[in-house]
């Protein structure tokens, strides 16, 4: 089965091209080339696709035909949210439009000063309202933004030379334990972690959820530590609502819960209303349903043994 191997489509000579376009032909360009791009997928990534049909087509209970043509809407969407980003890392994120509900959730856990966290999932575009919302943070509220230390670092040094200055820091997810250590401390000084709570690396450790009517696996990481150090977090979402327009969303704070299933838990639900609203801005490409590859082994080694049984 299809699973996520830590890193994201996309490379640095693409990310060039689109930003040639932005800065001498303009945003619609740029979408207009996508047209191309998109189709392009929809033939030649036989697994991301297969996996965004079969969403679709199980989970939504499209017709064929409507499957179909969700997939490719799906990499267009998800190739509009890249342009985006990089034209608001170009310095042109003058050209869009925001909405925010529930900002003020966030700006009340930073005004307690007792840390928290945020989590969003790869649907929508968080860092194109992270961006502005960073600005509109309390003076004494420090962010921190959680992710793969090597993923795309080409492209970020690339993208450091068009940008301004970037407030948040950066705790890179290596493969030592020291992020698990600068999260940990960042918390205890009242800082902001933020984070995507829907992807695991191949080996790590998991939490089942309720999702679409079905189990699923969440990363355990993000939900031990929020339960661990019993601070209040919150799941944000960025939306494209039309073509330079996104509406912000934050959810009621969780306060102390219970345990770290009861946080993902509630992080799974409510990343399922969102995605039923804007099914086409979910960019997860693989089966999200699979067991995780260490439970695809067990199962079998399981199956091997028991036919080996039958036989004797």
């Amino acid at each position: 089965m299809a699973s996520w191997k830590g890193k994201s489509r996309g490379g640095l000579l693409g990310y060039k091209i689109f930003v040639f376009i932005l800065k001498y032909m303009g945003l619609r360009a740029a979408y207009l080339l996508l047209t191309f791009v998109s189709f392009y997928f929809v033939l030649f990534s036989a697994k991301s696709t297969s996996a965004i049909y079969s969403f679709f087509r199980k989970r939504l209970k499209k017709g064929r035909i409507k499957s179909v043509w969700s997939v490719y809407k799906t990499y267009y969407i998800f190739g509009q949210a890249l342009i985006d980003r990089t034209a608001a890392l170009a310095g042109m994120g003058d050209k869009f439009t925001y909405d925010f509900d529930g900002e003020h959730f966030i700006k009340e856990i930073a005004e307690e000063g007792k840390g928290g966290v945020l989590i969003s999932a790869h649907a929508g575009n968080w860092s194109m309202a992270g961006n502005r919302l960073d600005k509109n943070m309390p003076d004494k509220a420090r962010v921190n933004i959680v992710m793969m230390a090597d993923e795309h670092k080409k492209i970020q040094e690339f993208l450091d030379k068009t940008q301004s200055k970037q407030t948040a820091k950066i705790i890179g997810i290596g493969d030592d334990f020291s992020h698990i250590i600068a999260m940990g401390i960042a918390l205890r000084k009242g800082e902001l972690l933020c984070m995507h709570g829907d992807r695991y690396m191949p080996g790590a450790e998991t939490i089942v959820v309720d999702f679409f009517g079905e189990k699923a696996h969440l990363p355990a990481g993000p939900f031990q530590l929020i339960a661990r150090m019993k601070v209040p977090y919150t799941v944000v979402y960025a939306f494209k609502e039309s073509a330079c327009h996104y509406h912000f969303y934050s959810t009621p704070p969780l306060h102390n819960p219970r345990s770290a299933e009861e946080a993902a838990q509630y992080f799974a639900t409510s990343m399922e209303e969102k995605i039923r609203k804007h099914p086409y801005q979910w960019y997860n490409f693989y089966d999200f349903w699979a067991p995780p590859p260490s439970e695809n082994s067990n199962i079998k080694r399981k199956t091997i043994k028991k036919e080996k049984q039958a036989h004797e």
